[in-house]
């Protein structure tokens, strides 16, 4: 029951977000208390009249509300929240309008448990006026009568009509009570109105047994809250309904015999852990994933990449190098040690669901805060590459539409885009939950990184033709970062991101051939504005497979375009002939295939190319502007 005692202490720490609603997340929610999206808002004053009403929008209908443990999980049956409600609970005239068996029912139903409410020593001034109001009979006329509501030809609520999504008859209403003086009129944000509701329903609790979280005899709950992953979310982490079928009959003949939970933590842990999702977990489909500290410390993102992790909003230097990466990373790591105790825990939990009952915890780990964040900075560390293929907002067009562009950063691609890199955006989610999954082991567990993976996103990187322009620059650089990581966890080797020209792997370079080559094509193809593929991206794959074969080919459709470029081109057959001549014999006519060590000459080599354009390019732009400024002053 660790996990559960750990949402249990997280909740008592952070006591002051409880009912708090930012940027539409779902709260930390008070206890006996759970969320749901109104269409209406009906304002009353303190002696329970109606003043006016309204429609939500989709945006603003969250609304916490009162539940107690029927009607939190309700199915079939009458099963009334205490406050906020459907028409069909709250409304006394619905059976005028709507044709419904049991109308009545639901509402006598709803109003007797309003009233016991108000009549007890938790009563509230603001649920009172509420109480006294209902009790009229009067909501859906006066909600007519405001036009919200539409009627047919009948005079009977019309069919067909929705506000929003949801059916008019069908409408989730909430309250608002204005009273001189009181602040806060809302009902659903007043904390006096969920504490009086908690304290209320709390003594209303007589089935004491020892809970197995606290060791003590509390009261306990058999009917534990869903909604964990979403409002929507049907699956439970606690079921102890095996009224039918027998799963477990015969080895436990009572629910009580296996686990007993006092009602009041089962609360608080599971209202701290869906306000921890909502707030700052991953979510891939059914799969959540989430990291906290205990004492909701501000601790960096685990599965994003290390500028939206540890740098967040930090601006992203112009220019930067491994040593800068390093030193940078080391400082933010250090920052977030600041706010840390000796003591600091953080847990991570993984929860997936295999049907829409039952959700089970994939994944759990606890660990000291100060060890989280070692195995971070080592991950994002070991795993950093430079890329280019991040997608920022750049402000608006004149239109108003968003404009985005992309940046240059150092670090460790987030496991989504490892996923993408290694199998593709049409990856299905099956397999991208298990390979983040198992990403997620190498990043919080320091494992090694599996070379499937690894494998798999440098086939891809050594396919270009099969992709777009953007999709392959990311899979490259992707692709370079795991091999980096590989090469570190399996062989402790440190490859660097820039170019080793003394290093003599073979691999290593044949890949820097083979970017020579590219570049020679690439120059001779510019020099008469044509765009298309090389022959060395096109052969890249099988030079991966046979080096020593396909070297041949390139270098037989290179000789036009070497003649093509003449003395311009001299600087790069000659680094080509060096190249070639570090490469011993024996290593050269090899028929074994290229290791992945391949990928990072190719990309060095290449990267080397792509500075030295852009250096001429700003020199060019440099003389242009000076050129400006001269004739400028000359007109002076």
């Amino acid at each position: 029951m660790s996990w559960i005692h750990k949402l249990y202490d997280t909740y008592e720490n952070c006591k002051s977000e409880v009912g708090v609603i930012k940027d539409e997340k779902t709260p930390l929610l008070p206890v006996a208390h759970s969320t749901q999206n109104a269409q209406i808002e009906v304002v009353l004053n303190g002696a329970g009249d109606f003043l006016r009403a309204r429609l939500l929008n989709k945006n603003e209908g969250t609304t916490v509300i009162p539940v107690n443990e029927d009607s939190a999980a309700r199915g079939n049956g009458i099963l009334p929240h205490p406050l906020c409600d459907k028409l069909q609970y709250i409304a006394g005239d619905y059976a005028d309008y709507v044709d419904k068996k049991k109308s009545e029912e639901f509402y006598e139903k709803y109003i007797k448990q309003l009233e016991d409410w108000c009549k007890s020593q938790y009563c509230n001034k603001k649920v009172n006026a509420i109480y006294r109001y209902l009790r009229m009979k009067v909501l859906i006329s006066d909600l007519i009568n405001q036009k919200l509501l539409i009627c047919d030809d009948n005079g009977r609520l019309a069919k067909g009509v929705k506000l929003g999504t949801i059916a008019q008859e069908d409408a989730f209403v909430r309250f608002r009570v204005e009273i001189p003086g009181e602040v806060q009129s809302a009902v659903w944000l007043d904390p006096e109105v969920y504490r009086d509701y908690t304290d209320y329903y709390l003594s209303l609790q007589k089935d004491v047994d020892l809970c197995y979280v606290k060791g003590k005899t509390v009261p306990c709950s058999e009917k534990h809250p869903s909604k964990v992953r979403n409002t929507g979310d049907k699956a439970k982490l606690i079921s102890a309904n095996d009224e039918s079928g027998f799963t477990y009959r015969g080895r436990l003949s009572d629910k009580k015999q296996v686990v007993s939970i006092g009602y009041e933590i089962s609360q608080k842990a599971h209202n701290a852990l869906r306000w921890l999702i909502d707030k700052q977990g991953y979510k891939n489909g059914d799969q959540v994933i989430v990291a906290w500290g205990t004492k909701n410390q501000d601790l960096p993102g685990l599965l994003e990449d290390t500028q939206d992790s540890i740098f967040g909003e930090e601006e992203i230097p112009a220019i930067s190098t491994e040593k800068d990466f390093a030193t940078r990373l080391n400082h933010a790591i250090a920052g977030y040690g600041c706010d840390l105790d000796t003591k600091a825990e953080v847990v991570i939990m993984a929860l997936d669901a295999a049907t829409t009952g039952r959700l089970s915890i994939t994944y759990y780990r606890e660990i000291g805060a100060w060890d989280f964040l070692k195995r971070l900075e080592h991950w994002h560390s070991t795993c950093s590459w430079k890329h280019t293929y991040k997608k920022v907002s750049d402000g608006a067009d004149e239109k108003g539409k968003e404009k985005y562009k992309y940046i240059m950063f150092y670090g460790a691609p987030s496991p989504k885009d490892i996923a993408f890199a290694a199998y593709s955006d049409k990856v299905s989610d099956k397999l991208k939950k298990a390979t983040v999954e198992r990403l997620l082991t190498c990043i919080v567990d320091s494992a090694k990184i599996p070379y499937d993976i690894v494998n798999s996103a440098i086939n891809r990187a050594s396919n270009p033709v099969s992709m777009e322009k953007w999709e392959w620059e990311k899979t490259l650089s992707i692709a370079c970062a795991l091999v980096k990581k590989y090469r570190h966890d399996k062989f402790k080797e440190e490859w660097s991101m820039s170019l080793d020209e003394n290093l003599r792997d073979r691999s290593y370079l044949f890949g820097r051939l083979l970017a020579t080559a590219q570049q020679i094509e690439e120059y001779a193809l510019s020099m008469t504005g044509e765009k298309r593929e090389t022959n060395a991206e096109r052969l890249m794959h099988q030079f991966k497979l046979h080096p020593y074969k396909t070297w041949g080919i390139i270098t037989d459709k290179l000789r036009p375009y070497i003649a093509r470029l003449g003395p311009k081109g001299a600087s790069l057959t000659e680094l080509m002939t060096r190249i070639n001549s570090m490469l011993t014999y024996e290593n050269f006519t090899s028929l074994r295939q290229l290791e992945d060590s391949y990928i990072l000459g190719y990309y060095c080599q290449r990267q080397v190319f792509i500075d030295e354009k852009n250096k001429r390019i700003d020199e060019k732009q440099k003389k242009k502007l000076e050129m400006i400024k001269g004739e400028e002053n000359i007109n002076e």
